[in-house]
């Protein structure tokens, strides 16, 4: 084991060589018992005094008023250093014992209020989404409205950015795609897609080449490197095109219409499908030369009657289905991909109407859950201890119908879109970071 070497010891923490040799005049704007502290009638006919004398004043002054000197300005211990990685992580450990794993019993959040004031339309908000990497979340409405908000926690704040505005276009899918910069929109009662670039804030209509079936998209996809959407047909079947040419490369059969589709979270060839009857079908792709569908296997939610939505975590670890019974499923990921009667890790029955939307935060310890159907249908679950939080939303009184959720990336944040029109935005105490 090598020695440590000894070195002398550090210097207080309050003193700063910067300070040295330097001038200063005694500030004339300050309470009169500061000033009675910090000047003496013997300085200079201008208050000017030594460097060193004024920060020997200020320090006299502060230990008269904390009862003498504080433990962090004392001088370190002198019997060794550590090295620069240790240090760091001696002094971070007790910020990574507190913040690594989420508690059970109670969740800590605060609610910010009246987020979208002044920028609150009456149709209801279909989906919300947080940007990636910007501080960002965007919304969508029947009314065809796209809208951009500013996160933080400052109160008194006008949140919104810009907005954008699709005529007799009523949203009902909402993806980020090109990287972070654009938005691309479907409606039910539209035969084509809309993109509007957050960046020249240009708008472009998208439409599906002539072998896909004229009819609405109510739901589609993007792969995770913005290259290819899936579009789910009222006919049983998926259609993939490139998301910028809009070429049509592949059709994927499934066993009933499609009610949710995702695509895996970190990469681009795996496509999550829950269908109306409840069936689960996972789609592994390929795209060499020519796209193709390499594997395509199924199985049926447990106890799923008619199918509602779906969520990924980032890394797969869990997948959750909901349904029409108010039912969430927790799976797995692996087990849903072996195995043909996968069964869940756990459910959560907290909702009694159809599910409306699931999220989960990044590290995969929270997930939020709703139902539209209710007012304060609004959960969050304990993925470890399979619990639900009691004191959420309570404390901030009543979420009305809460139509879809999603997490800010690292989980600082919760934002639920109404039917209403109202965007409830919650700090997430124990996630620091945007």
């Amino acid at each position: 084991m090598s020695k440590r070497p000894v070195i002398e010891a550090q210097k207080p923490v309050w003193h700063d060589e910067d300070d040295d040799n330097v001038v200063v005049t005694v500030p004339k704007r300050v309470k009169k018992t500061m000033r009675a502290e910090l000047k003496r009638t013997t300085d200079e006919e201008h208050g000017e005094v030594d460097s060193k004398e004024y920060v020997a004043r200020l320090q006299e002054a502060f230990k008269k008023r904390h009862g003498g000197t504080p433990k962090w300005a004392l001088a370190a211990a002198t019997y060794g250093v550590e090295d620069e990685e240790e240090s760091l992580l001696r002094s971070a450990a007790g910020y990574l014992a507190k913040d690594s794993k989420l508690p059970k019993t109670t969740i800590h959040t605060s609610y910010l209020k009246d987020f979208n004031i002044g920028h609150r339309f009456t149709r209801p908000i279909t989906v919300v989404k947080f940007h990636k990497t910007r501080p960002v979340l965007i919304t969508a409405d029947q009314g065809g409205n796209v809208q951009l908000f500013k996160v933080s926690r400052e109160v008194r704040q006008d949140h919104f950015l810009q907005s954008a505005t699709f005529k007799k276009f009523p949203i009902d899918c909402m993806e980020i795609a090109e990287q972070g910069t654009a938005v691309i929109c479907s409606s039910s009662s539209k035969e084509y897609l809309m993109q509007y670039n957050m960046e020249t804030r240009q708008v472009t209509e998208l439409r599906p080449p002539n072998t896909v079936p004229k009819q609405g998209i109510r739901i589609f996809a993007i792969s995770h490197d913005s290259k290819f959407l899936a579009l789910a047909g009222h006919n049983s079947h998926i259609y993939i095109v490139h998301a910028v040419s809009m070429e049509h490369v592949k059709t994927i059969s499934l066993p009933a219409n499609a009610t949710a589709i995702k695509f895996y979270p970190t990469h681009s060839r795996e496509l999550w499908v829950i269908c109306e009857n409840g069936q689960i079908v996972i789609a592994s792709m390929s795209c060499d030369s020519v796209f193709k569908v390499n594997k395509q296997h199924t199985f049926t939610d447990d106890g799923a009657v008619h199918g509602t939505t779906i969520a990924l975590t980032q890394h797969g670890e869990f997948f959750a289905t909901g349904s029409d019974t108010g039912i969430v499923n927790v799976y797995s990921g692996q087990d849903c991909r072996d195995s043909t009667t996968p069964r869940p890790l756990f459910n959560v029955s907290n909702l009694v109407t159809s599910v409306s939307s699931i999220a989960f935060t990044s590290d995969a310890q929270l997930m939020a859950i709703c139902s539209s159907v209710k007012e304060n249908h609004l959960r969050l679950v304990h993925i470890a201890s399979q619990t639900t939080f009691k004191n959420f939303p309570d404390r901030h009184g009543k979420v009305t119908h809460a139509r879809c959720v999603d997490f800010s990336p690292n989980g600082g944040y919760l934002a639920v879109g109404n039917e209403d029109g109202k965007l409830n935005v919650f700090s997430i105490h124990h996630f620091r970071d945007y």
